[in-house]
């Protein structure tokens, strides 16, 4: 009976032992302690397991997807360059095409236009007397024909690059009656070329346009 009493504390003295061992073991393997966790359950902190995943950004709204069908996604969008006429031919040949088509407009408005005797007689002469007056542009005036508020002027061009030297001073001299001008470079199939302008007074600065 003795040894009975002896042995029942032995029994929970291991007992107790046997659980502190457990514990310390559950606490190592896991690396968080027991009362974290159920503070944080108490806190309501959701597990990481369970928080939602992001959500992918929206585009804003009236963005397009500018990419062609078959495109990576991840690839930016390509912007489509900018032809410029002095190195891209189609460019280049879309321009001279504008380029015609306007100067045919002008020339057509210039035919259709009436004649004021009065006005183009005085501005032929005008005309005329400033091609006159420098020694180097004199032999290269092939005509000068005003009607009631345009003046056609041609005039040769060797290709040396003297005329576009000449024109800036020649324009200078007939500017205060003929503000407006467009000129046009035609290629003479015999070689050569010739420059035509036209050139309009100053009470009608869009007769020019076709």
């Amino acid at each position: 009976m003795k040894r009975s009493h002896t042995l029942f504390p032995l029994m929970v003295a291991l007992a107790v032992g046997l659980c502190v061992a457990v514990y310390c073991s559950v606490r190592t393997a896991t690396g968080v302690p027991a009362a974290a966790n159920a503070s944080a359950t108490r806190a309501g902190t959701p597990e990481p397991s369970k928080l939602a995943a992001p959500q992918p950004e929206l585009a804003p709204p009236g963005a397009l997807d500018q990419r062609p069908p078959g495109a990576d996604p991840a690839a930016p969008a390509a912007q489509e360059p900018v032809k410029d006429p002095r190195a891209d031919p189609e460019a280049r040949a879309e321009e001279q095409r504008k380029h015609r088509a306007y100067i045919a407009g002008v020339e057509a408005t210039f035919r259709k236009e009436a004649t004021d005797p009065r006005w183009s007689s005085a501005t032929s002469a005008a005309v005329q007397a400033a091609l006159a007056s420098d020694a180097e542009l004199r032999p290269l005036a092939r005509g000068v024909e005003c009607r009631a508020r345009t003046c056609r002027v041609e005039i040769a061009d060797d290709g040396s690059g003297k005329l576009g030297k000449l024109l800036p001073v020649f324009a200078q001299q007939v500017g205060q009656e003929l503000p407006g001008a467009v000129a046009d470079r035609i290629e003479d199939p015999a070689g050569g070329a010739k420059m035509i302008l036209y050139m309009s007074r100053r009470d009608d600065a869009q007769a020019m346009t076709p």
